[in-house]
């Protein structure tokens, strides 16, 4: 992607840190659309202490590409309160189902506990399969939210 090199390359991936891409119109738009403070739904639904800001979301993920059409999304621990879709919370996997949502997707798996990965139809610069994703976890979250009759107070 031009003007944003990856922070790092290994066995034909580039990763990308979400940080660096957040000046970016098509990011910074995303993000307009998130809520400003990710609740915690699962572990102590509510509380301000384990809510994430945009900052700490972006924080503890990362998304990587071998080719523009298939991605990566790594999530940390600290992101799952926000959007698990377990068995014990719901049957449904919201994020794939949020993924899938997405115009440009042919398929979304979760293959691994913190592992997204999507395949497009066309290849897109990271800074727009950031915003696409950024864009799933706000809709998962606020669908995991009305499921479990948390008000997101937005």
């Amino acid at each position: 992607m031009p003007g944003v090199p990856p922070s790092s390359s290994g066995g034909g991936w580039d990763d990308y840190r979400p940080s660096t891409l957040t000046g970016r119109p098509v990011v910074a738009a995303a993000l307009a659309r998130t809520p400003q403070r990710f609740a915690d739904l699962v572990v102590e639904p509510g509380s301000p202490e384990l809510a994430l800001t945009q900052e700490q979301l972006l924080e503890y993920m990362g998304i990587s590409t071998r080719d523009g059409l298939t991605w990566a999304l790594g999530i940390d621990d600290e992101i799952k309160p926000v959007i698990d879709t377990g068995p014990d919370v719901v049957d449904e996997d919201l994020m794939v189902a949020a993924l899938e949502a997405r115009p440009g997707v042919v398929w979304a798996q979760h293959p691994d506990r913190e592992f997204y990965e999507i395949l497009l139809a066309e290849p897109v610069r990271a800074d727009e399969a950031l915003a696409l994703f950024i864009d799933a976890i706000a809709h998962a979250h606020r669908e995991l939210a009305q499921r479990l009759q948390i008000d997101l107070g937005e």
